[in-house]
Order: structure tokens, then C-alpha cells, then sequence
């Protein structure tokens, strides 16, 4: 599922950003591992500190506590305000706007779940 989403349909290359969303899930455990390996940049989001650290130690080049800070100016300023090459979002609702506004030109956002709801 990882490769296909990632890969496959997202089309990340070495040297991309990319932003996912749950990162200690066991699909952001394994897409941060894959992306890495193959060269890009990784930016996680998690829900603790702890979770945060986490991703660092799986290989995360930014890990975004999304309770306390906004991932989209996060990810901007790790970027220099480029914005990010791919997202992989299985939050949906409130994050779809925001995956938008954290998006490169020509970015690639690869949705595969809506645990915040399918709207904006």
C-alpha cells in the first residue's frame, strides 16, 4: 500500500519534500522509512512529543507536533517557503485546505483516508 500511494501515484523522487501525516502509524512508519531510502526529504506530523521523536529516530528530517504547532508553517519554513512536493494524508477534513497551502508548484497530494472527514 505504501509503495503505491507513495510511489506509484504519488511519483516521489530523490530530492522531494514530503509531507505525511501520521507518522508513527504503521503506514507513516514505513513511508518515512521507503522515502528516505530513496532519497527524499521526510516532514512527519504526530500528535506528541514523544510520537515527534519517533519519527526523528525512523529518519524524519522534521517532525511536527500538530496539536501545538501549524504544520503548514512548519513545513514552509523548512522549505524557505517553497512548500512541499507530495502529501500523503489519511486525515482529510480540516488538513485538506491545509495540504493545499503547504503544497510546492506542481505538488502532488495522494489522499487515502478521511478520519477528519471527507469536507473542508
Amino acid at each position: 500500500m505504501v509503495w503505491h500511494n507513495v510511489f506509484q501515484r504519488g511519483g516521489l523522487e530523490a530530492g522531494d519534500v514530503f509531507l505525511l501525516h501520521g507518522g508513527t502509524s504503521g503506514i507513516g512508519t514505513t513511508a518515512i522509512q521507503l522515502a528516505r531510502a530513496f532519497g527524499a526529504k521526510v516532514i512527519a506530523t504526530a500528535g506528541s512529543e514523544a510520537k515527534c521523536q519517533a519519527c526523528i529516530e525512523l529518519g524524519t528530517d522534521l517532525a511536527i507536533n500538530y496539536k501545538n504547532e501549524d504544520f503548514v508553517e512548519k513545513a514552509k519554513d523548512f522549505t524557505g517557503g517553497r512548500g512541499v512536493d507530495l502529501t500523503l494524508d489519511m486525515v482529510g477534513g480540516s488538513y485538506i485546505e491545509r495540504n493545499y497551502d503547504v503544497s510546492a508548484e506542481d505538488a502532488r497530494i495522494v489522499q487515502i483516508a478521511f478520519l477528519g472527514g471527507p469536507k473542508s
